[in-house]
């Protein structure tokens, strides 16, 4: 297992990175001319190490993250998402970030209403969100519609809001230092459609936080009262509610604190999948078919979280280097890399596993064909230089 963790550490830092705040997730911007918001808006992107290099059929989740704007805490908890993706704890996603600014935070999270409008400012940022945003998403960046927002204090309000609305669209909804008495929705309103199983034909995952100091106090008080109603009522079966109190947090340090363990907890079976190879299957003296039971593994994953999940690139990684190294097997871990390469058919270090392979078989014809493989995956590059990648050629000169 030694051997496995370290192999897991290198590729960690020999494989490509997209952007240069982050290890596993690019750091690039989006913008969109509204017809709803009446304005183009630059938003925050950040799509996963596989994207460029994943098949037409690969598709991720969406993840939304509001107040993209805070220069502090947005950061903290992009690298948290960053960190548990490298760690296969949360499958890969799209993430944005939707920045906010003080002429349009309260507009776009009220009742406000523009001279001459029908729509109130909130009513505006829904329709943006799901008539244009996330149907962009699904058409240019291989999204899927399985869903994730993101908000604190008055954006918290708004993923209040929007959980009475978009409920069958929305699958995650997180709420951090949020509150409900606020038009045009009301604490009381807000519960009776929770508890209403019409609204929740698919499961629905509504986790909201406060922290317990003086200045979390009133949004303290708002999620206790929702939290103790979800715990006296029945509740829709498809409907999850999980609230926290985040001990000693302030308002701002809520907002990032929390947002790690509810990551965690919303994708906990999706960790259990290596955690069960490493710590139970890999024990085993055999497997009798090992990459259809992985298969399966991501099969059932997804029939829990309620989206076709794919495999982390640490799990086909580790568990390529778990038979390959550990148990001798050379062929299942060849076999557990062209898994990878269904999902990712363009990503070239899966070509270096494999010249490696075949090399320990003494099948040089298969280690040519590989070399050749990656040589012609790294020249179609067009995000890194020339000088780039006649480094990168110079790891297959190795084998």
């Amino acid at each position: 297992m030694k051997i496995v963790k370290l192999i897991i550490i290198v590729l960690f830092f020999t494989n490509i990175t997209l952007g240069q705040n982050y290890l596993g997730y690019s750091n690039d911007s989006l913008k969109i001319k509204s017809v709803f918001l009446k304005e183009t808006v630059s938003l925050n992107l950040h799509i996963p190490e596989t994207f460029n290099f994943s098949a037409k059929s690969t598709k991720y989740p969406i993840t939304i993250i509001f107040d993209s704007q805070h220069e502090r805490t947005y950061p903290q908890i992009i690298n948290s998402i960053d960190l548990l993706t490298n760690e296969s704890q949360i499958p890969e996603t799209i993430i944005i970030g939707v920045p906010f600014n003080r002429n349009n935070r309260y507009y776009l999270t009220s009742s406000q209403k523009n001279k001459n409008d029908s729509l109130l400012g909130i009513e505006r940022m829904e329709r943006f969100l799901f008539n244009e945003l996330i149907p962009k998403l699904q058409k240019e960046f291989k999204a899927n519609d399985y869903i994730t927002l993101v908000g604190h204090s008055r954006t918290a309000f708004l993923v209040n809001y929007l959980t009475t609305k978009q409920s069958k669209k929305i699958d995650i909804a997180i709420a951090l230092s949020g509150f409900y008495n606020n038009k045009p929705l009301s604490i009381e309103n807000f519960k009776s459609y929770i508890s209403d199983s019409s609204n929740f034909l698919n499961k629905f995952n509504y986790y909201f936080t406060a922290g317990s100091t003086l200045e979390e106090e009133t949004y303290l008080t708002e999620c206790k009262d929702v939290s103790d109603y979800i715990s006296k009522t029945e509740m829709p079966k498809n409907f999850v509610g999980r609230f926290a109190e985040s001990k000693n947090a302030n308002h701002m340090t809520n907002y990032w604190v929390s947002a790690p363990s509810i990551f965690m907890d919303a994708y906990a079976d999706y960790n259990s999948i290596l955690n069960n190879w490493f710590y139970i299957k890999l024990k085993k003296d055999t497997i009798e078919k090992p990459i259809e039971e992985f298969k399966s593994d991501l099969e059932q994953t997804g029939k829990k979280l309620g989206f076709e999940v794919n495999p982390n690139l640490t799990h086909i990684f580790s568990l390529a280097s778990s038979f390959g190294y550990e148990k001798k097997d050379i062929q299942t871990a060849i076999d557990f890399i062209k898994l990878g390469q269904k999902y990712y058919p363009n990503y070239p270090d899966f070509d270096l596993e494999l010249i490696g392979y075949y090399n320990q078989l003494n099948n040089l014809k298969m280690s040519e064909y590989y070399k050749t493989e990656y040589r012609n995956k790294v020249m179609s590059r067009k995000d890194i230089s020339e000088r780039e990648k006649t480094e990168l050629f110079k790891k297959i000169e190795e084998e």
